[in-house]
């Protein structure tokens, strides 16, 4: 079942939009004293595996520097280049049996992170990085990635564990927030709205960017709307798209961040069809009004496309929105003076 946007990564505390943060820092392990490496020589070359493979996963300053990625990559798509690099350079030096769990949280945290394909084999060296070093400094961020796993492999009370015990071992209120809203988005994919709706409130409540609150209110507004209270679901949504991030010239709204992912992709028109229908309702100009709803009405028809096979449970409720769409184009329409459509054309009558 359908789930709206999620973080991919953890954002930086102090950043307003996202900062692209690539995982697990070696740093934040503990790393492995001078008379340990003497007594394991292996210990020597897991640390230079992971430093290695760490840097490997890091953007160069300037990226089309880097002559293995293509200059046009998108900076998802670099990501993903730069995450399966740094797992196949632990792969082939067999990190996984240097005995350094850091490694095991790497390579798990770059596979989930790096193709679809590998998320199977990334839930797995995460599940064994955790049981071998649970009290791990990245055991948080560890919890964190397999959530990411499981939700996208469709594991919905697994994601929910995940994302819980993440969210018991962070201690950074950004962080928790994100974790916090992650769940919800998981709950909200089992048709949990009550759990759904305590997550947001939490989010909220801990949210220190702008970002993270965007999301969450977004969230929060798309569980409005399909718990019933539509004018509620609005205003949440007007607010949420509110926020916008970038300069002027070329500013993007919350769902348009880096490290913000749809499970399933078109999940994603759900949410900015409801953000459409409440600017539509501010608007002073018909002719504004008439564009917003036009775009609303679009967007619920490509979210139905993909519901209807899907046989997403939402369904009903955006064949109502799109319904409420026409009608209020309907009116715009026939006090400007343009000719009604037919009775037959008419969807079926509603208060709205």
């Amino acid at each position: 079942m359908s789930a709206g946007p999620r973080w991919l990564a953890q954002p930086q505390a102090a950043a307003c939009a996202f900062v692209l943060w690539l995982g697990l820092s070696p740093d934040a392990g503990a790393a492995p004293t001078v008379w340990d490496r003497v007594k394991n020589p292996k210990l020597g070359a897991a640390e230079q595996l992971l430093a290695l493979a760490e840097r490997s996963r890091t953007p160069a300053e300037d990226s089309a520097d880097d002559v293995s990625l293509p200059a046009t990559a998108t900076t998802e798509e670099l990501n993903r280049q730069l995450n399966a690099r740094a797992a196949a350079l632990i792969t082939i030096a067999d990190g996984h049996q240097l005995g350094d769990p850091r490694l095991l949280y790497l390579l798990g945290d770059a596979l989930v992170k790096a193709d679809k394909s590998y998320l199977p084999e990334g839930r797995l060296r995460l599940q064994q990085a955790l049981e071998r070093d649970p009290d791990s400094p990245l055991a948080a961020d560890a919890w964190f990635s397999l959530a990411t796993a499981e939700g996208k492999l469709g594991q919905r009370e697994a994601e929910r564990a995940a994302y819980s015990r993440a969210l018991a071992l962070e201690w950074q209120p950004e962080a928790q927030a994100m974790f916090a809203s992650n769940r919800a988005e998981s709950s909200m994919a089992s048709g949990d709205l009550g759990p759904a709706l305590e997550d947001y409130r939490l989010a909220l409540s801990l949210a220190r960017t702008g970002a993270t609150r965007a999301l969450a209110l977004w969230g929060m507004a798309v569980a409005t709307e399909r718990d019933g209270d539509l004018p509620t679901a609005l205003a949440l949504a007007r607010e949420a798209a509110g926020f916008r991030f970038g300069p002027p010239s070329r500013f993007v709204v919350a769902l348009d961040l880096p490290n913000v992912y749809f499970e399933p992709e078109y999940e994603e028109h759900y949410y900015r069809a409801l953000a459409e229908m409440a600017d539509g309702d501010a608007q002073a100009r018909p002719q504004d009004a008439r564009n917003r709803l036009q775009t609303a009405s679009l967007l619920w028809s490509l979210y139905l496309e993909n519901a209807r096979r899907d046989h997403e449970r939402w369904v009903p409720n955006a064949e109502l929105l799109r319904q409420i769409c026409q009608r209020k184009l309907a009116r715009i329409d026939v006090e400007k003076g343009a000719p009604q459509p037919s009775s037959r054309s008419q969807p079926g009558r509603h208060k709205d």
